[in-house]
């Protein structure tokens, strides 16, 4: 009797394995277009701060800031540039774009340098700001996002490069807060 129920048995087992593939596929195509999400969100807020870098530096006079906004530029590009790799491995097609807030933040940044008497130190606090706001952008992804070790310790590695830089920009701050020197913008 067993041998009569053989056949509807292999064809439930069939099923399962078809339907427990589909849905991991389901799952993988979500976790993907998720991961893409996440990494779009921090393309985009690295192209925000390279523009806005780049606008500094085509803003001051000052040497020393320019070098800063020249390197801070080249490196946010260079971060964005090895997301946009990343997304693109999972099938994605990342924007090349910038954000409003973005847009808002460079023209208050331009609002700063030319209406400061104190100008670069304000100029260092606004960067100062917007390198917070993207750790804790990249914070969230690494928290937030299930993604491979890989990818991880890339987002894990910028972070901890944008807050080494973070530092050094509280020394350079410290260094044009001395009063006995006036530096140009």
């Amino acid at each position: 009797m067993n041998s009569m129920y053989e056949p509807c048995k292999r064809n439930e087992e069939s099923l399962n394995t078809s339907h427990t593939h589909y849905l991991t596929k389901i799952y993988i195509t979500m976790r993907n277009e998720e991961i893409r999400n996440a990494l779009q969100d921090l393309i985009i807020r690295l192209q925000d701060a390279e523009k806005g870098y780049n606008e500094i530096k085509k803003a001051t006079s000052n040497p020393i800031l320019k070098n800063w906004m020249q390197k801070y530029a080249d490196e946010r590009h260079s971060f964005h540039k090895d997301l946009e790799l990343e997304s693109a491995k999972l099938g994605g097609d990342p924007e090349v774009k910038t954000s409003f807030l973005g847009d808002l933040h460079r023209m208050f940044i331009d609002i700063k340098i030319n209406n400061t008497e104190d100008s670069i130190v304000a100029i260092v606090d606004e960067i100062e700001r917007g390198s917070d706001t993207l750790i804790e952008d990249y914070e969230k992804v690494i928290k937030d996002v299930e993604m491979t070790q890989d990818l991880r310790k890339l987002l894990e590695a910028q972070k901890w490069k944008i807050n080494a830089e973070k530092e050094t920009l509280l020394e350079l701050r410290a260094h044009f807060e001395k009063p006995h020197e006036t530096q140009p913008v």
